[in-house]
């Protein structure tokens, strides 16, 4: 879209904003001349928005960007007039993300006054729904997980307008924005963070100039502490209730000293607790009342529910506060996935160990799919640096990546087939995803025959590396009933394109994309053939590798090398 259209877009938004507020809009005209509405609102913004551009007497360096004619001596006081009164509450509302019956007043700044808008009745009309809400929500509570009535309370909050953001390659990261970025993590003042946020994703959207770390030794310092801090106020991901505090309580020595019925019956105590969900500042142990002769254990599900349900009701926990919380970091979570498929940044977050940390537990425990989505995506390209041996998580992580290869999202699928590429590309993991190949490889197989042609290359590409691994793991996906099938006919694919070629001069993208599939089946069954034990399920194909020898010359030297293998073990 170019930037007469981004400016169509941007005029039918905003008269689309006042309409709805009941004010007709008319452009008006300075100079002579109808005033460019967009390019005043990009311009103001782009500096910080009305309050710093007026604070820091920047009028007239916007004026300047405006080919005003000379007898225009007041441009800078005609051009804050008209934004104040027609682009002040755009601002406030889709830039700085207030509510939308407040503007921020700019004449009253010194005294930081808030100036209400209209709507008294709408505002009284909204309190009476808000406490028929409360009643509604105290009618539903039944014993339910705080998590599935906070996604249920989420679901109910109304939906933002569609904001109108300032093209992405045009926006470049300055000193002092990144400088006002790191203050906005360290204050959690809500409009400097929804600035930040904002902003901080739109650098890492921004490929004409790349947002380099480096240059920011504290950036991601302030986001880390940020994080941890956001997470303790969102009850759901903060899972204080966990086997490991249970133990913590109880003592290993007095656990392995109870019987095997009260072992079982505090499990299954354990397991009632394990997942609910604690609201802040209540995070006490769980008690355990231990002597000689019995062992009773404290029941604190239902004084957990009612404390919480006490505090939904007298205002404690805010719902809507708690659903802001989530959003802003799950749009952070995005910005630093971004951040983190930049090449020169990679080794920057692999220096974090803190914040890595917070990406796994998010990832294992699948609190929140958006976020466990953003740090699958991070993992898919920093596996690449990432030593399994040396992770506390290592069988958790292990795990998780193989329930969610085998499940049902071909998405989530490609991205742990990409992670575990490049796993398995770093020697020290090559023996840990060796010694579970028999929890993947039938999904691996299936993947082979998938439509999703990036896909299906890097599933060959694992395959390469897997099959030069030992001997017992080459023989492992010769006995596949379905491996070596699909492989050899994906060498038959080379053939067609081989026959197909003869009738033009130049390839198409789809066959260099099929030569790069063939060659890579054929390196994988060369490596296969290189086993004794692995030869005698090669021989059921060697009328077809020969045929595809004869025919391809890109592979023949490969297969030809499989053919007298072969040959020497008949």
């Amino acid at each position: 879209m170019d930037e007469r259209e981004e400016e169509k877009v941007f005029i039918q938004q905003l008269q689309k904003f006042w309409e709805q507020r009941g004010v007709s809009v008319k452009i008006p005209q300075i100079g002579g001349r109808e005033l460019e509405v967009f390019k005043l609102y990009k311009a103001v913004t782009k500096r910080g928005g009305l309050k710093v551009v007026s604070a820091n007497k920047l009028w007239k360096e916007i004026v300047d960007q405006f080919s005003f004619p000379a007898t225009c001596t007041s441009a800078s006081f005609t051009l804050r007039n008209h934004y104040q009164k027609l682009l002040l509450a755009y601002e406030q509302k889709y830039f700085f993300g207030k509510e939308d019956g407040y503007i921020y007043d700019e004449e009253m700044s010194s005294n930081r006054k808030k100036t209400k808008i209209g709507y008294e009745e709408e505002n009284q009309q909204a309190g009476y729904v808000a406490e028929a809400e409360d009643r509604q929500h105290q009618m539903e509570f039944s014993g339910q997980p705080l998590s599935a009535l906070l996604n249920l309370n989420y679901a109910k909050v109304e939906k933002a307008e569609t904001i109108f953001f300032i093209k992405k390659s045009k926006i470049q990261a300055q000193a002092s924005e990144v400088k006002r970025i790191i203050l906005a993590f360290e204050s959690r003042i809500d409009d400097e963070l929804t600035f930040a946020i904002n902003n901080l994703l739109m650098y890492s959207c921004n490929y004409s100039q790349t947002f380099l770390i480096d240059q920011y030794p504290q950036l991601l310092d302030t986001i880390t502490t940020y994080i941890e801090d956001t997470i303790k106020q969102i009850s759901y991901l903060n899972k204080s209730y966990s086997f490991k505090t249970c133990l913590q309580s109880v003592g290993q020595q007095q656990l392995e000293n109870l019987g095997y019925q009260q072992r079982k019956s505090m499990q299954v105590q354990i397991d009632l607790i394990k997942n609910q969900n604690v609201l802040e500042n209540y995070n006490s142990h769980i008690s355990v009342i231990m002597n000689d002769q019995m062992t009773e254990m404290v029941k604190p599900s239902e004084l957990i529910y009612q404390k919480k349900y006490i505090d939904l009701i007298q205002g404690n926990y805010e719902k809507k506060a708690e659903c802001k919380h989530l959003e802003k970091l799950r749009t952070l979570f995005v910005a630093l996935r971004n951040l983190a498929m930049i090449r020169s940044n990679e080794a920057c977050f692999m220096k974090q160990d803190k914040l890595l940390s917070f990406f796994y537990q998010i990832l294992l425990s699948g609190a929140d799919q958006e976020l466990s989505k953003s740090a699958l995506e991070t993992f898919s390209v920093l596996s690449k640096h990432i030593h399994l041996k040396q992770l506390v998580f290592m069988d958790a992580f292990m795990q998780k990546l193989i329930e969610i290869l085998n499940g049902e999202s071909y998405e989530d699928i490609g991205l742990v087939t990409e992670t575990f590429r490049n796993l398995i590309s770093i020697s020290d993991n090559e023996s840990i995803i060796e010694g579970a190949i028999g929890e993947y490889i039938d999904q691996l197989a299936r993947l082979l025959i998938y439509q999703n042609q990036e896909l299906r290359e890097i599933v060959l590409e694992f395959f390469c590396y897997l099959s030069d691994l030992k001997m017992a793991t080459r023989l492992s996906i010769a006995k596949h009933p379905k491996i070596l099938q699909r492989l050899v006919a994906i060498l038959s694919t080379g053939q067609i394109k081989n026959n197909s070629q003869k009738l033009q001069d130049q390839k198409s993208n789809q066959d260099k994309i099929n030569e790069k599939h063939v060659k890579l089946a054929a390196i994988t069954l060369n490596n296969i053939s290189q086993a004794p034990a692995a030869k005698q399920y090669l021989l059921i194909f060697e009328k077809e590798l020969f045929f595809v020898a004869a025919s391809d010359e890109t592979v023949t030297p490969l297969l030809s090398q499989i053919l007298f293998e072969l040959s020497i073990a008949e």
